[in-house]
């Protein structure tokens, strides 16, 4: 793979990140609107999923990567669920700030867990992503009955995280439309059950403004943007790809202070520039990886 499908798979990827910041806007419009965390998940993940079951069928060689890639939607599920509940109660700053910590904990996986040895720069922009975080994740400023909600919020990262390094060198390469299928069914076999214990008290959108925003979220957040990742990650390293997702704090916070009207604070400024200057460390260049992503958990 030469150095301009590289490049190109580059901006595909920062075009994916674009759109996938645009779900917490879309996420805090629905909660407006009288729908619940539960609920806004399923819809955040039905459209892909229906989208790709026509591709679940599976050949008996690559059953077992369907099931480990099953396993993945289903972290994966749970993770946004404790994203969005997060959401809902806590600072949305400090929330966005925690789930784009996750080129932290790509660096850190992928370390642990699959020796590869990050290069200096990588280290330092994971250092001043976590250094960023430090600065708005404040505990002692939230009260107490809210601290495991904090503590959840921290799923989201890290199941991010493990699914970008798994699926950067899976145990066996199969199509990716078929990884895609299981890994949306893995979503819904986990937000579905929870979306029926919790019996939402609203299911549909209650104004216009609410049916844009589902519409939002469902194709302009999830569908669209899953494309881009799809057509970019491949040709992009793990670790670059966990890095470029960091554009998505970026638009996260940017759509809820212009369009929500959302105060950002000394520290969130701060910790947001920190986190674009990390995105824009020059990376040692390395192999793009050769096998081809499921998919995001964003």
């Amino acid at each position: 793979m030469n150095n301009e499908q590289a490049s190109n798979g580059q901006y595909l990827v920062l075009i994916a990140a674009f759109f996938f910041g645009l779900n917490p806007f879309f996420g805090q419009l629905l909660f407006q609107d009288g729908l619940g965390a539960e609920v806004v998940s399923v819809y955040r993940f039905i459209i892909p999923a229906v989208l790709f079951a026509f591709f679940l069928p599976t050949r008996k060689e690559n059953r077992a990567e369907a099931r480990r890639t099953l396993l993945l939607g289903i972290m994966s599920g749970i993770g946004i669920y404790s994203f969005f509940h997060a959401l809902q109660v806590l600072p949305p700053a400090s929330v966005i700030l925690i789930y784009y910590t996750y080129p932290v904990f790509s660096v850190l996986i992928g370390w642990a867990m699959y020796k590869r040895t990050p290069s200096q720069n990588t280290l330092i922009s994971a250092a001043l992503i976590a250094i960023a975080a430090s600065l708005t994740v404040r505990p002692a400023t939230i009260p107490s009955h809210l601290l495991p909600y904090l503590a959840s919020c921290f799923l989201a990262p890290i199941v991010v995280a493990a699914q970008v390094q798994y699926l950067s060198k899976p145990q066996k390469v199969i199509p990716t439309t078929n990884r895609m299928a299981w890994i949306s069914i893995g979503h819904i076999i986990v937000l579905l059950p929870i979306a029926g214990w919790t019996a939402p008290a609203q299911i549909f959108p209650a104004s216009p403004m609410g049916w844009a925003a589902l519409i939002g979220i469902t194709v302009f957040a999830a569908a669209i943007p899953q494309i881009f990742f799809l057509l970019g990650a491949p040709k992009t390293h793990a670790d670059r790809t966990a890095l470029l997702g960091s554009l998505e704090l970026l638009v996260a916070l940017l759509a809820g202070a212009v369009l929500l009207a959302q105060q950002l604070n000394q520290f969130e400024i701060t910790a947001m520039l920190l986190m674009v200057l990390a995105l824009f460390i020059k990376q040692v260049k390395e192999q793009p990886n050769a096998t081809v992503y499921g998919g995001k958990a964003s």
